[in-house]
């Protein structure tokens, strides 16, 4: 950052009473971070001093559009003729001129040093699914599609800094070098060169802190697709159907897609659609790990069989489609509950279930179990994290019982939609009996099997229900706008 330019700002701002004055200051030093986006901690020094501290950051990190923010200040607070004649006295003693338009200023980066990042960023680099999860949520901001690292730099080093003064580029060193490049402690070098002069080397340890802690993944979590389907409840068999991919094994970050209107008929089309968005996402993943496809479904669909929706692959005739994902369902209607203790006996449950095999199964029936005492014997007992329903689909019934233990908490429940099998109850129970990193997987086996052996349709993998709702793994479900 040319040091005349700074120097030549602050001694016109610096004359100026919306930065003479102290109240007058802060308002415009709060004016100028608003426009762009960004925090600054009065220092409480001499004003000179603190100017050349706020300039210098800001023409730093965002060049022109910080130039433009700062003259736009001195508009708001002391009239357009005023900045007018700021902008021109800046431009005559830095450049000479008195051209219209923002002055050339340089980027964050120079060419050597961007030079030296895309050398380190070229070396080792880290899935590409993995790398955008984690980097998006580092940022919180939309990354272009398909770039690996360096594309990313490119992209990226064009970018305002963030709000702690770090530029997004440097925060895609640091996560590459927190994903385990060969060339971490290279970019990590890098990274803390660049720092220095600029005065935020404790602001990029910081940082650095979070992203190793963010850059470990959690066991728990799937790649995924998530498909909601929301009845459009107007008189018509209209629904919406919106879908999210989560790009990366071990990190929670669903990327939404555009929404579309359909019909139940035209769901398995809508889900193919859904499918290929997500291909194309996990496109490039280091690991081979299983995708899951979640349903959530209103309370009136979740007996529906998505798990053999017919979606086509190319020339060949469509198959189920659980024949090449894991299947299970979610429940909208919960998903969209707001109120703080049922979404914390829905976690409490979870919690429970993880450290063990379903820790107390309880089975439903309409023959045993009025609806009411049903209910209560949840509620009585918190260690109840798996139910098994019969009878599901006759007049209701099993649906009702289902929306019970929702309400309680419950987030895996298993059934026979067929409505009068008996013996498939004792083999739910066996089934539940796993440990339930396994039980999406177990699933799947009962599935296939059912799809591959002659007598599959008579096996309860054609027929079964799995519900397997995750509090820890939500989307933004809001209804859909009439």
């Amino acid at each position: 950052m040319p040091l005349r330019l700074v120097s030549v700002l602050v001694d016109e701002l610096c004359a100026l009473p919306c930065v003479r004055e102290a109240r007058q200051r802060s308002l415009y030093l709060t004016l100028v971070c608003d426009d762009l986006g960004i925090r600054w901690i009065e220092q409480g020094t001499a004003v000179r001093a603190e100017m050349v501290m706020f300039v210098g950051q800001v023409l730093q990190h965002h060049g022109r559009d910080g130039y433009r923010a700062l003259i736009e200040g001195v508009g708001a607070l002391e009239g357009r003729e005023v900045a007018e004649n700021l902008d021109r006295v800046v431009r005559r003693a830095v450049y000479g001129v008195e051209s219209r338009g923002l002055p050339e200023l340089p980027g964050v980066f120079d060419a050597e040093t961007q030079r030296r990042a895309r050398e380190l960023l070229t070396q080792g680099p880290v899935p590409r699914p993995l790398l955008h999860s984690v980097l998006a949520r580092e940022l919180r901001i939309a990354l272009p599609d398909g770039e690996g690292p360096v594309g990313l730099f490119a992209h990226l080093a064009e970018q305002n800094a963030q709000p702690d003064g770090l530029p997004p580029a440097l925060v895609l060193v640091e996560v590459v070098a927190a994903l385990g490049s060969v060339q971490a402690a290279a970019l990590q070098a890098w990274s803390d060169e660049w720092a220095g002069p600029a005065g935020l080397t404790a602001v990029l340890r910081e940082r650095r802190a979070r992203i190793a802690l963010g850059a470990v993944p959690d066991r728990t979590v799937p790649r995924a697709l998530v498909v909601m389907v929301d009845p459009a409840h107007d008189g018509t068999d209209r629904i919406h159907v919106r879908h999210w991919v989560n790009a990366a094994a071990g990190f929670w970050q669903p990327r939404a897609f555009e929404p579309q209107e359909t019909t139940l008929d035209g769901l398995a089309a809508a889900v193919l659609r859904a499918v290929r968005h997500g291909e194309a996402q996990w496109a490039g993943a280091a690991e081979d790990s299983p995708v899951h496809v979640e349903f959530v479904l209103p309370h009136a669909l979740l007996n529906h069989d998505v798990a053999r929706l017919k979606i086509a692959a190319d020339a060949f005739e469509p198959l189920p489609l659980h024949l090449r994902f894991y299947i299970h369902l979610r429940s909208l209607d919960r998903m969209r509950v707001r109120d703080a203790r049922q979404l914390s006996l829905w976690r409490e449950r979870w919690r429970t279930l993880q450290e063990a095999p379903a820790a107390e199964t309880y089975r439903w029936s309409r023959t045993t179990d009025p609806l009411a005492q049903w209910q209560e014997k949840l509620a009585r007992n918190p260690r109840v994290t798996g139910v098994i329903l019969q009878h599901p689909a006759e007049r209701g019934h099993g649906l009702e019982a289902l929306a019970a233990a929702l309400a309680e908490g419950v987030g895996l429940v298993v059934w026979d939609r067929r409505p009068d099998t008996p013996q498939s109850v004792e083999l739910l129970q066996l089934l539940l009996g796993h440990s339930p990193g396994q039980l999406p997987f177990k699933v799947h086996q009962l599935r296939v099997q059912a799809e591959t052996e002659e007598v599959g349709r008579l096996l309860v993998g054609r027929n079964i229900a799995f519900l397997w709702d995750d509090p820890n793994r939500l989307v933004d479900c809001e209804e859909m706008p009439a």
